[in-house]
């Protein structure tokens, strides 16, 4: 179970990581002399970018953490522990993923649109990804591990 818990952190903690380098990395792109690549928030280019970036937000973020829902009431009905949290952990895994691209993506876009609302965007993906924040207890609580070993204690008196 901890091994489960540390490889899906390994993921989390990476996203973060990555949304650091690559800040840090744009931050001194902004201030060195690189040909600097800025679209117009108000171009049609930038609108389009934009609203495929918010439409991305509005459907990844809730559709990651639905379908995550709706597979742990699967994974709740598994037997076998092993198999349960080996899928416990790809769901989790596929969930940061889907959430950290928009939050990374978010960040790219805030320095090639200097546009606030980016940052907001950004803001909003990075608080989603805290919420799916990996512990053992909540593991322990989707896939009703503490009712098993309940079930199996009394079994055994």
């Amino acid at each position: 179970m901890e091994r489960t818990i540390k490889n899906i952190n390994l993921v989390y903690y990476l996203l973060y990581m990555t949304t650091v380098v690559v800040a840090v990395i744009i931050f001194f792109l902004t201030f060195t002399n690189t040909g600097e690549v800025y679209i117009e928030e108000k171009s049609q280019t930038g609108i389009i970018i934009s609203s495929i970036y918010i439409l991305y937000l509005l459907v990844s973020i809730p559709y990651a953490l639905w379908s995550f829902h709706r597979k742990t009431k699967k994974w709740q009905q598994i037997k076998d522990q092993y198999v349960k949290l080996t899928e416990y952990e790809k769901g989790s895994k596929i969930r940061l993923w889907i959430i950290g691209i928009g939050l990374i993506a978010g960040i790219v876009l805030v320095y090639f649109m200097h546009s606030k609302s980016m940052i907001f965007c950004a803001a909003i993906a990075a608080i989603a990804l805290y919420f799916t924040k990996p512990t053992v207890n909540k593991m322990i609580a989707e896939l009703r591990l503490d009712e098993e070993e309940d079930d199996m204690q009394s079994e055994n008196n």
